[in-house]
This record gives structure tokens, C-alpha cells and sequence, in this order.
């Protein structure tokens, strides 16, 4: 199934299964779980703007086998709402998504982003999929390296830049598709080992900078613009910062991941 397909479902009912072509190892696809997370949240969130997403990984969701999505709201404010999605999978909690809604509102503070310039969109190179060596859900999702090292390259680089779509899919690109994509990335901290070596990230957090609603409308085929940064790794544990651009340079998304590293 694509992943249009699976959001379609989670729009629709609480309960799902995850095709082994979107695995990530012993588990599904982080970014996949949180986007239909997000995708039931914001069936039921109104025409509120989403600002910012928080997602703990808290236990694998295993392929093929049933689980469901449980969201409510906390809290419903006149400018900012917040919401709640649990991924739960014999009864236990997997993923824990948090989205906060906020209006527009009249303000004299303006700091214009100024935009990134970006080599042409899809250049460098590409990172095929190749069954049991890259993860399954890689099939889906086109990536190309334009700087940075490749996982497990022992990379001197600490940081990484590329480009990110889809490989298929008909409709625009929503805030869900957005969230799987920056996920889709290999952590970057595993370009800096010298050979595989388990990870995961723990938690992470991803600001809507500008409104998709307010550009005009991408495609989910579109190219993307990512760059990470390792800002300090440490003790098994790493700090990354990203930023998503279109490929205009128009700032989408800021994400921090916290990453887990088991390489001793």
C-alpha cells in the first residue's frame, strides 16, 4: 500500500496494519507511525493552524499485526490548541504524538527568514534501495546525498544535506507526509561509524515554520531540501537540528531529534 493509503485509513478508523514494505528493521517506519498519529489528530483539530508536533518512540510497532490510534484533545484554547494521538499495539503504547494548534494573530514582531540557496533540486547522489541491505520503507521514499557521509562510511562530516519525495503519490503534500519524510533520514550520527550498529531515535520535535497552506500547493512527488547538523553526541546518545526547505527556499519545518546509538 502507498502511504496516501495509509493515511486515508487513518482518517477513517482506529484500527490498522502496517505491510512489512514499510519496516525499519524489527519495527514500522518511525515517520510513517507518527504521520497517521498526526493525520488522526488533525481529522478532528478544525481549521486551526499546526505550529509544532512532539513524538516520543516509545516501543516498536511490529509489521503485520494489528494496532490502534487513540487521539483526544487536552486542551482548546481561543488561539492555541493542543492534541494527543497514541499508537497502541497489544496494549502497549508504541508512539505518543502531541500537536499544537495555534491562530494567526496581529503582531509588530516581523524576522523574515532569509531564504536557502540550494543546489537544483533532486541533484547528487541517489541512495538505492537494495533489499536486506537499506530498510524496506526506503523503496518508497527517493533520497540524494549532496553532502555528508553515508551511514556506517566512518564520515568525518558531522553534518548532512540532500534532497527527499515520494516516489508515488497523486495528492498534494500535507503536514503528515511532511512529518515522514524529515524522519526518513538515516540519523545523522550513523555516517560517523565505522560498521552497522543498532539506533533509535527517542524523542522528537518538529516546528511548522511556514504554513503549507500559505505557499502555494506542493505535490508529494516534490523534491525537498534537508539539512542536519549534529549539534553534540555524547555517552550513546546524540543532538541533531534540521531544516526542511522547499525547493524555492522557502524554511517548511526546524527538527531536533534525540538519538540513541548502540555501537559499544
Amino acid at each position: 500500500m502507498l502511504f496516501d493509503d495509509y493515511l486515508k485509513q487513518a482518517c477513517s478508523t482506529s484500527e490498522l496494519t502496517i505491510s512489512e514494505s514499510w519496516g525499519q528493521g524489527r519495527t514500522t517506519f518511525g515517520g510513517l507511525s507518527a504521520a497517521l498519529a498526526l493525520a488522526s489528530i488533525m481529522r478532528d483539530s478544525g481549521a486551526d493552524t499546526l505550529r509544532s508536533v512532539s513524538v516520543s518512540f516509545c516501543g516498536p510497532l511490529r509489521t503485520n499485526e494489528s494496532f490502534s490510534i487513540e487521539s483526544s484533545p487536552l486542551r482548546q484554547g481561543k488561539s492555541v490548541s493542543h492534541y494527543q494521538s497514541s499508537v497502541v499495539q497489544d496494549d502497549k503504547l508504541c508512539t505518543l504524538v502531541n500537536a499544537c494548534f495555534g491562530r494567526e494573530r496581529e503582531s509588530a514582531i516581523e524576522v523574515p527568514f532569509a531564504k536557502v540557496e540550494t543546489p537544483a533540486a533532486g541533484e547528487g547522489q541517489r541512495l538505492p534501495y537494495i533489499k536486506g541491505v537499506v530498510p524496506e520503507f526506503t523503496q518508497h521514499i527517493a533520497f540524494s546525498y549532496v553532502e555528508g557521509g553515508l551511514p556506517f562510511t566512518n564520515s568525518k562530516h558531522n553534518h548532512l544535506r540532500g534532497w527527499m519525495r515520494f516516489n508515488e503519490g497523486e495528492g498534494n503534500l500535507t503536514e503528515a507526509h511532511l512529518l515522514a519524510l524529515i524522519d526518513a533520514w538515516p540519523p545523522t550520527l550513523l555516517q560517523k561509524l565505522r560498521s552497522p550498529a543498532p539506533c533509535a531515535s527517542i524523542t522528537w520535535n518538529v516546528e511548522m515554520v511556514t504554513p503549507l497552506s500559505q505557499i502555494a500547493p506542493l505535490k508529494s512527488t516534490d523534491w525537498l531540501w534537508y539539512e542536519a547538523d549534529i549539534r553534540q553526541a555524547h555517552h550513546g546518545y546524540g543532538h541533531t537540528e534540521a531544516r526542511i526547505v522547499t525547493a524555492d527556499g522557502t524554511l517548511l519545518a526546524l527538527s531536533r531529534q534525540l538519538v540513541a546509538v548502540y555501537d559499544q
